[in-house]
């Protein structure tokens, strides 16, 4: 028995299917120095039915590796209504063992150097899950295994993506994204005409380098099969190789998350390379407005940010091009308006009361990509926000981030803000570590353009913050920790303190 139907009738899943099918032939994916058309991906679609064949088995956990095989089976997945597990090839041995244990995908898809991992077949054998690598010509085909495949049943279900959060503020955890919730994610977010138009191929070709792992990652491969457009990936970002790919394909909009647009300005990329692209998206972390006007002045492309989360099934406020004429230097520092669809409000974090313009508080969210979508709820956020009476969005922090000194409440980025404005130093982050006498006491971890220590960056603050917001240590490393998708990791950053003082 094949995948049930009404699975495969999704609308998202149905549109995937009708793109691959427009123009087999047509390039899909450039990778390295080789070629996939869209039929890669058809064959993925055959072989993953071939190989799975039971309709009861639709729990796909896939080990998302920046790799062609591997965007073929997240795709095929989707395009025939199943839920895709993403597991982290970040992950060490026994981290990576231990999710296909606990999550008990019903198969699992992996290269073949990560069966080859301690573990992995073991914990593979251990939920009796199908097991399939990729391949060379095929992206699919079955992976020897002793054993015989009877994973546990799964029963009906809307999830699309059991989607792993980041980790950057503590220990990641997966979310449930519906097939409903991620394809009203995609209408927000201006592929509405992808969904419901005229199908067709466009032209050109972006440049995917954030991790599949991650919601920004994913997102951007499944939208460019939408939107029909090619996609030049990459394993993982690289100065040098993505200014090449930009050079050579010019693409209109490019994505650089603070640090990557850091790293491109440290790199001293040449202004040519950004000869016709018509703006530079960046979320994932919060933007400082310095670095937004030095790359807008060093390349005279705007930077256009957004706001979301993994729980929100991707983006849910941002800027475009119009409104970036219009109000871009009124509303410096802005992530920009809510999306169509999505509405926002501002409360108090004890008595919930919704707060007036300007005011700090919660932020909360509700719209067709959000938990509670069908009732109507409000879900809230851990981040401090404000909202004008122009509808813009101000981000001042996360609220489970705050540290507590003494009952002062402390917003790390105000220290780290405070610390980036030093000419010397490149980028900062900081963190409460705990504190016998106060609780917990701010620190900070830096990295450096050019020589200077703590003491020389403690009297800069000292200058500009309350005395209480002084960090107790401050600590010069070559980089900061951070995620795949180039995030900073709160919880490493602190072990960077925590583990000297044992």
């Amino acid at each position: 028995m094949k995948t049930v139907d009404a699975d495969r009738d999704r609308p998202l899943s149905r549109r995937l299917r009708q793109m691959l099918s427009l123009d087999p032939d047509a390039t899909a994916l450039t990778f390295e120095d080789r070629t996939y058309p869209y039929a890669y991906h058809l064959e993925a679609i055959e072989d993953l039915d071939h190989l799975l064949g039971d309709a009861r088995i639709r729990r796909v956990g896939i080990v998302l590796h920046n790799r062609p095989a591997l965007v073929a089976a997240l795709i095929a997945a989707l395009a025939t209504g199943r839920e895709v597990v993403p597991l982290s090839p970040f992950h060490g041995d026994v981290g990576l063992a231990e999710d296909i244990a606990s999550l008990t995908p019903q198969a699992v898809i992996a290269d073949p150097e990560d069966w080859a991992r301690s573990g992995v077949t073991e914990a593979v054998a251990g939920v009796r899950a199908v097991a399939v690598r990729t391949g060379e010509d095929r992206a699919l085909r079955a992976q020897p295994a002793d054993w015989t495949a009877d994973p546990k049943p799964a029963g009906p279900s809307d999830v699309a993506v059991l989607m792993l959060t980041s980790g950057t503020t503590g220990r990641p955890k997966r979310v449930e994204l519906t097939y409903s919730r991620l394809t009203a994610a995609f209408t927000a977010g201006g592929h509405g005409e992808a969904l419901t138009g005229e199908p067709r191929l466009r032209p050109g070709t972006s440049i995917l380098w954030g991790s599949l792992v991650h919601i920004g990652g994913l997102y951007f491969a499944v939208g460019a099969v939408l939107e029909g457009r090619a996609v030049a990936l990459m394993e993982r970002f690289d100065v040098a190789e993505w200014a090449a790919l930009v050079a050579e394909h010019r693409p209109r909009m490019v994505g650089l998350p603070p640090a990557a647009m850091r790293m491109v300005m440290d790199a001293e990329v040449p202004r040519e390379v950004f000869d016709g692209v018509r703006a530079v998206l960046s979320g994932t972390a919060p933007l400082d407005p310095d670095d937004a006007d030095r790359f807008e002045a060093r390349y005279g492309v705007p930077v256009l940010t957004n706001y979301g989360a993994t729980e929100f099934a991707g983006a849910i406020a941002g800027w475009d091009l119009r409104l970036r004429r219009e109000w871009g230097t009124a509303k410096r520092g802005s992530v920009g308006r809510a999306h169509p669809g999505v509405e926002l409000r501002v409360v108090d974090p004890e008595t919930t009361a919704v707060l007036p313009c300007g005011e700090i508080g919660v932020l909360e969210a509700r719209g067709g990509q959000l938990p509670g979508a069908e009732d109507g709820r409000w879900t809230r956020t851990t981040d401090l926000a404000s909202l004008d009476e122009d509808g813009f969005l101000f981000i001042h922090g996360r609220v489970d981030e705050a540290i507590n000194r003494g009952g002062f409440k402390i917003v790390p980025s105000v220290i780290e803000d405070a610390l980036r404005g030093h000419p010397a130093v490149r980028d900062a982050s900081a963190v409460g570590v705990p504190d016998s006498r106060l609780g917990e006491v701010p620190v900070a971890a830096v990295t450096l353009k050019r020589p200077a220590d703590p003491g020389t960056l403690r009297d800069w603050l000292a200058d500009r913050l309350a005395r209480y917001h002084l960090p107790a240590e401050i600590k010069i490393v070559d980089e900061l920790p951070r995620t795949p998708s180039l995030k900073v990791s709160r919880p490493a950053v602190r072990a960077l303190f925590t583990e000297a003082r044992r």
